[in-house]
């Protein structure tokens, strides 16, 4: 996400100064302009952590576009389309860009591994992908509530299923306490830092806090 507008020391401008600052208008302009892109990309991630690519990429090596359909049991046009956004975006690489459409091999780097295709990894994020588009399929449901005051209902989970943004550290909390039978209860935002030490600095201090079992927040047995 782009960096906040600022303005430099001195430069504050009071209300309804009419004055247009050319700069502030252009930094505007390109937040929004990188922020679509993003979004976009997003979209496309969507794509491929819902048809299993990155798994299939990460789980067999380099394919064609016609060798990973085969694999995920998807359509070869669509596979070489996704696969050919990703290398321009350089999120897959692909060996010869030369070489015609469907002798193309492409591959997930591994330092692109952890991100798009470990669920279990802390350095996770292809669920934003999820996140994202369960989010904007609500908006006309929000902007209506803006027009009434009347709350939209909770958006469903389906068809993509529940979403599992604090899988991955579940296992470091448990490990951390040396306990491995726990049940996770339930998770919810807070300011309170009840990571387990050794989690700190995978985690940061934005993460929620985990609860396990019947006890909140979570504390280390002793």
């Amino acid at each position: 996400m782009s960096e906040p507008l600022s303005q430099p020391s001195g430069a504050r401008r009071a209300a309804g100064d009419p004055r247009p600052d050319v700069e502030r208008t252009n930094a505007l302009h390109q937040r929004l302009f990188d922020n679509a892109l993003g979004a976009l990309e997003l979209y496309t991630i969507y794509v491929g952590e819902q048809l299993g690519l990155y798994r299939a990429l990460a789980e067999n090596g380099p394919a064609t576009s016609s060798e990973l359909a085969a694999r995920t049991g998807t359509a070869e046009r669509y596979v070489r389309e996704w696969l050919e956004h990703h290398a321009a975006s350089d999120l897959v690489a692909v060996d010869n860009p030369r070489a015609k459409p469907l002798a193309r091999r492409y591959w997930l780097p591994p330092e692109h591994i952890p991100v798009l295709a470990e669920p279990d990894n802390v350095r996770y994020e292809a669920s934003a992908g999820v996140e994202i588009v369960r989010a904007g399929r609500w908006l006309p449901q929000l902007v209506e509530a803006f027009r009434t005051g009347n709350a939209p209902p909770p958006p469903p989970w389906e068809p993509e299923g529940r979403a599992e943004p604090n899988r991955a550290p579940h296992p470091i909390s448990r490990r951390a306490c040396g306990r491995t039978d726990w049940k996770i209860r339930f998770n919810r935002p807070c300011s309170a830092w009840s990571t387990p030490p050794d989690a700190r600095s995978d985690l940061g201090r934005d993460h929620c806090c985990l609860q396990f079992g019947p006890a909140p927040p979570f504390r280390c047995p002793a």
